[in-house]
């Protein structure tokens, strides 16, 4: 269970958001708490809500990879998964970290969030009408 917890670590942990200006850069913002809140609380289905298909994709990928009983699962369920192998101290780091450094341009962007001493990038795109976390790189910057 710890490689799990590393996984959604690596690969999906980090917040989100962006967006190309007005509302679009509101709800982008929006899309990152909502992101880290989710996290926060250990809600696997409310964060994999806010991944694109292709993230979430990634972090199965990765999951299935070191643990076979979440191979053919849906994100929520292996999420909730890896959320509970994180000590609640260390989840609660997420309720509290902010959004910076957003940058977006047309239907991408990017963000910045510190959890304690960790710096974590990430990436935010457009998919089907909404922003959505598209790539997060904890550690990186």
């Amino acid at each position: 269970m710890r490689r799990l917890a590393l996984a959604a670590c690596l690969l999906a942990l980090p917040a989100v958001a962006a967006a190309c200006g007005g509302d679009d850069t509101a709800d982008a913002r929006k899309a990152a708490s909502g992101y880290v809140a989710a996290l926060g609380k250990g809600d696997g289905a409310g964060a994999c809500a806010r991944m694109t298909k292709g993230l979430q994709g990634q972090f199965l990928a990765a999951v299935g990879r070191l643990d076979a009983r979440f191979r053919g699962q849906p994100c929520a369920r292996a999420m909730s998964a890896a959320l509970r192998t994180i000590p609640p101290d260390q989840l609660a780091r997420f309720s509290r970290a902010k959004i910076d450094d957003l940058e977006v341009k047309d239907a991408a962007g990017s963000f910045r969030y510190t959890l304690g001493r960790i710096r974590v990038n990430g990436r935010v795109a457009k998919e089907d009408g909404d922003w959505k976390v598209s790539c997060c790189v904890p550690g990186a910057g």
